[in-house]
């Protein structure tokens, strides 16, 4: 039903956390920069880690799951006491419908679509 998509972790600096992330044999595929941040994409055999460098300071924090079935992930989010109004679906930077909810600890969980 869900697969993991990727971990996503906040830095204080890009260039050195690209450079150590790379030594435990990640690869960078990709890099971004927009208004208030810059953004790097890594992959480790099949397993993405995004790396944000944020000039405000916010925490971008998450762990992202992929699914295919709209009923499904649905369904569970409902049997996690989220009603489909509360998912705020919208499309990112890599223009993938997703939407993000908090576990009981306020950890950010993002759901992308297939």
């Amino acid at each position: 039903m869900l697969d993991l998509d990727h971990i996503a972790i906040t830095v204080d600096n890009l260039e050195t956390s690209i450079y150590f992330y790379t030594k435990f044999g990640y690869k960078l595929t990709a890099k971004f920069e927009d208004d208030g941040y810059r953004w790097a994409t890594l992959k480790l055999n099949n397993h993405s880690l995004e790396l944000f460098e944020n000039f405000n300071k916010e925490n971008f924090d998450h762990i992202a799951y992929s699914y295919e079935n709209d009923k499904e992930v649905y369904e569970l989010m409902e049997s996690l006491g989220y009603k489909n109004h509360d998912l705020a679906t919208f499309f990112g930077d890599l223009n993938r419908e997703s939407f993000f909810i908090k576990d009981k600890n306020g950890k950010s969980i993002q759901l992308i679509k297939k």
